[in-house]
């Protein structure tokens, strides 16, 4: 079989994109290379495991755990079947952060839920400062210390851990947080490649998805310094919710960002309120 014709074989059976990525994986062959020996001979090595990874695709396991890396925010980042893959909303998290740390003096960064580490480590990167990651999973921080090391340089303060409670030795001025929030309904309705991530990087508990979202903005002001920041990732049809929830907290400055299809997908506020809000 010729590689012009394994290809046609891949791309019959999935998207040109993810034959694209099989055929480097299984024949060591990046793009250009592809069309350039497109007439060269596949070994029954190569195309045995070229639809061996075909198989994987078509069961429902995301491209990103069949390779292994998942691109975000500039960055190429490890990821698991423990972790999360990176979406690229949630890269309007890390452009709030990155913002609001630049309005305050060395900012002391948390990244809650780190799952794979790509907002602590992009805006770690970013601002040239350290940010201090927590996951509930130890197999999850494990692949997020071993990203934010490979992309800033540095071992991350990083302490497994149900929510904030890892960290009652410290107040930071910034916590950002993209923690599960679908509700039970909301994970049904999802794809099979969804439901092959861990399903509880997903739901957030109860009947609106806003379980763990309602223990962290409680909890948080415990955390903050004075006027620190919560900047958390939600669904577009919880941001009314959370903006009650922080309002009821206490927090003030509480405003919204949109993601790239320009539905709202990040609130923020600061603590303690002062004043009335804008």
């Amino acid at each position: 079989m010729k590689l012009s014709e394994l290809r046609r074989e891949l791309i019959s059976r999935t998207e040109a994109v993810d034959a694209r990525i099989i055929i480097s994986i299984a024949t060591g062959l990046d793009d250009i290379h592809q069309i350039t020996e497109s007439s060269r001979e596949v070994t029954d090595d190569e195309a045995k495991k070229a639809f061996a990874l075909l198989e994987k695709r078509l069961s429902g396991i995301p491209m990103a755990y069949i390779t292994g890396r998942k691109e975000f925010y500039g960055h190429s980042f490890r990821v698991t079947e423990a972790t999360l893959i990176p979406r690229p909303d949630t890269e309007t998290l890390v452009e709030r952060a990155i913002a609001i740390a630049r309005t305050i003096k060395d900012p002391e960064i948390l990244d809650l839920c780190t799952g794979s580490g790509a907002i602590g480590a992009s805006v770690s990167y970013a601002l040239s400062r350290p940010v201090s990651l927590s996951d509930i999973s130890h197999e999850a921080l494990e692949i997020a210390i071993e990203n934010y090391k490979t992309i800033c340089g540095q071992v991350p303060d990083a302490r497994e851990g149900n929510l904030l409670e890892p960290w009652k030795d410290k107040k930071f001025d910034i916590i950002v947080t993209n923690p599960p929030y679908l509700t039970d309904n909301w994970y049904i309705e999802t794809d099979k490649d969804v439901k092959a991530e861990p399903v509880a990087a997903f739901i957030g508990g109860d009947d609106d998805g806003l379980g763990l979202i309602r223990r962290i903005i409680s909890e948080s002001p415990d955390y903050l310094k004075e006027n620190g920041y919560l900047a958390i990732e939600c669904d577009y049809r919880q941001i009314a919710l959370c903006a009650n929830l922080l309002r009821m907290r206490g927090f003030s400055s509480i405003d919204v960002d949109k993601d790239l299809s320009g539905k709202e997908r990040v609130i923020y506020g600061r603590f303690p309120k002062q004043g009335s809000d804008r």
